[in-house]
């Protein structure tokens, strides 16, 4: 990831987790929720819209989209689970993003020099949708990712491909274990797997770099 966006990316992501981990905290275990999905699952529409409405609601609540989207594979199979999935991680990014745009880089001016600021918008258009795509499937970062890039003011037309088809395909990949592990009762291993496989994977990216 270009080291640029590495710092403001990290300390948005910082902010993020703060009142999230408040939520988290103070309500009910969301763990709990997906258990009750899991063992009382309501009609296939009702659950095709509640993945889309809980996925959209992630930049405000703690939401890990790979247990809800390997459960929404388990319920809704392959096709119905990845594309409401895919749409409510689109619908959840655009959100941030859009606000992000449009209020987001006065708060920039104010915490960044000219210079600072200019480094950034230069390292955004060169390295913005990658960061877009590589984050998608990170909890936190993927939200603050679509927040930075909004404050940079990344256009629409460079923000959505990368946030679209990194969604499509994670919504599949999660979508398809999902409904495999359920066919052979062994979700609850598979919905672990899905929240910290994704992790792992940014974890030991950093250190296999340096070989």
């Amino acid at each position: 990831m270009n080291r640029t966006l590495l710092k403001p990316l990290l300390i948005v992501a910082v902010v993020l987790v703060l009142p999230l981990a408040l939520l988290a905290v103070r309500g009910e275990s969301f763990t709990t929720q997906l258990q009750r999905w899991r063992d009382d699952p309501p009609a296939r529409a009702t659950m095709a819209a509640l993945v889309v409405a809980v996925l959209a609601s992630d930049v405000v609540l703690p939401v890990p989209s790979g247990p809800v989207a390997t459960l929404a594979g388990a319920q809704l199979g392959t096709a119905l689970g990845a594309a409401a999935s895919c749409a409510g991680m689109t619908v959840g990014a655009a959100i941030a993003f859009a606000l992000a745009r449009r209020w987001g880089r006065p708060l920039a001016e104010k915490m960044s020099s000219p210079e600072s600021l200019a480094e950034l918008d230069d390292a955004c258009a060169r390295h913005g949708g990658w960061v877009l795509a590589i984050t998608r499937p990170l909890p936190v970062l993927a939200e603050a990712a679509a927040l930075l890039v909004g404050a940079l003011r990344m256009s629409w037309g460079r923000f959505l491909p990368p946030v679209l088809l990194a969604n499509a395909a994670l919504g599949v990949a999660y979508a398809a274990l999902g409904q495999y592990a359920a066919k052979r009762e062994w979700l609850p291993l598979a919905v672990g797997l899905a929240a910290a496989a994704p992790l792992a994977a940014f974890a030991w990216r950093p250190r296999r770099e340096k070989y």
